[in-house]
C-alpha cells in the first residue's frame, strides 16, 4: 500500500471514494465543495494524504489550516476535517497511517497544533492516537417570548437573500481585518476570510448586516424541530459608540424572523465586558465536543475548557 499526498488530478475520485464510504446524509459530497474548503481556504491549501492500493484511492485523510490571533500573537493550527475509507479496505489500519502522516507533516511545518469536533465514533480513534477532549463548546442562548414562527424554506431563503451576505460584506474595505484587542484568541477577521466562508461557501447560505466602521454580525437560520433557530456566526463592533445601533439592528432582525431561540458564542470583538450581546444567558456547554493534540506548539493551556479561547460559531460549525 502506498501513502502519497493528494494532487488536483484526485479529485474526482476522492469525491468518489467520500461518497461511498460517508454518504451524503449529513453532507454533500461533491467537486465544488471539496476545493471550496481545501484549495481556496485563505489560511492555506490543506494537507491532504492518500492511500492507495493499485495506484486505486482507498483512503483519505486531509487537515485543513486555520488560525487563531490575539492582540499580540498568531498561532496557527490545522482541523482534522475528511478522512474516510473505502469499505472493502476497512480495518487495515488505513485511518492511523493517514493521520500519522499527517500529523507529521504538520509538525514539519510548523503548525501549533490540531483541533477537530469528532463524532462519538470517530472520537476513540483520535484519543488513541494522542488527541484529548476538552469538552463541549460554551454557547449563549437568548430565548424569543413571542409566537415563534414555522420554519418554511422559501421563507427562509427568502431572508437570507434580502440580507444578503455578499452585499453586506462587499461594503467592507478591500483591507479590512479585525483581530481581539484582548488577551484571547479567536480567528482574524478580514474580508476574505469572510467572503470565502460566508459567500462562498457552496453548502449553506448565509445573511449578514455589516456597517462599515461601525458594527457586523453574519447569521444563518437552523431548523430546529418545525421551527428557527436564529444562529449568530459572527459578531463585531468596531466602534464603541455603535453599541445601541447593533442591539437595535439585532432586535429588529429578531421581530421580523421570530426565531424559537437565538444563539451565539462569546466574541472578544464586542466592546463589552461580557462579550456577548445584551439578552443572551450562559455560557452552557452545548457546542461540539473540541479535541486537540499538541503539534509544534507545547503549551496549550490557553485553548483547554475554552479559558482563553472564544472560537465563533461560524468557525466551529460542521466541515
Amino acid at each position: 500500500m502506498e501513502i502519497t499526498q493528494a494532487k488536483d488530478t484526485d479529485i474526482n475520485e476522492i469525491i468518489g471514494v467520500l461518497k461511498i464510504s460517508l454518504g451524503e446524509a449529513l453532507m454533500p459530497k461533491s467537486e465544488a465543495y471539496f476545493i471550496w474548503k481545501h484549495f481556496k481556504n485563505p489560511f492555506g491549501k490543506s494537507i491532504i494524504y492518500l492511500a492507495k492500493e493499485n495506484n486505486k484511492i482507498v483512503g483519505i485523510r486531509a487537515f485543513m489550516h486555520w488560525n487563531w490571533t490575539d492582540k499580540d500573537n498568531l498561532i496557527t493550527s490545522v482541523r482534522a476535517v475528511d478522512t474516510a475509507t473505502h469499505p472493502d479496505f476497512q480495518g487495515k489500519g488505513i485511518f492511523s497511517k493517514l493521520t500519522l502522516e499527517a500529523v507529521k507533516k504538520s509538525i514539519d511545518e510548523k503548525i501549533g497544533f490540531v483541533f477537530n469536533t469528532p463524532n462519538p465514533i470517530s472520537m476513540i480513534g483520535y484519543l488513541k492516537l494522542g488527541w484529548y477532549s476538552i469538552g463541549r463548546m460554551p454557547v449563549y442562548f437568548m430565548p424569543n417570548f413571542s409566537i415563534p414562527h414555522f420554519y418554511i424554506s422559501d421563507k427562509v431563503n427568502e431572508i437570507h437573500n434580502s440580507y444578503s451576505s455578499k452585499n453586506a460584506i462587499d461594503q467592507l474595505p478591500l483591507n479590512w481585518q479585525l483581530k481581539s484587542s484582548k488577551d484571547i484568541m479567536d480567528t482574524p477577521l478580514t474580508k476574505d476570510y469572510l467572503y470565502w466562508r460566508y459567500v462562498d461557501c457552496p453548502v449553506a447560505k448565509y445573511g449578514a448586516i455589516v456597517i462599515p466602521n461601525q458594527y457586523g454580525f453574519i447569521f444563518r437560520i437552523k431548523k430546529v424541530n418545525r421551527f428557527m433557530e436564529l444562529r449568530l456566526c459572527e459578531l463585531w463592533i468596531e466602534n464603541s459608540d455603535a453599541q445601541k445601533e447593533f442591539n437595535k439592528a439585532l432586535n429588529l432582525l429578531k421581530k421580523q424572523i421570530k426565531p424559537l431561540f437565538l444563539s451565539c458564542a462569546a466574541s472578544p470583538l464586542l466592546k463589552s465586558k461580557s462579550q456577548i450581546p445584551p439578552g443572551f444567558y450562559g455560557p452552557i456547554k452545548k457546542g461540539p465536543v473540541v479535541t486537540l493534540k499538541h503539534l509544534a506548539l507545547n503549551n496549550l493551556n490557553i485553548f483547554e475548557d475554552f479559558s482563553k479561547w472564544n472560537p465563533s460559531l461560524g468557525t466551529m460549525e460542521l466541515f
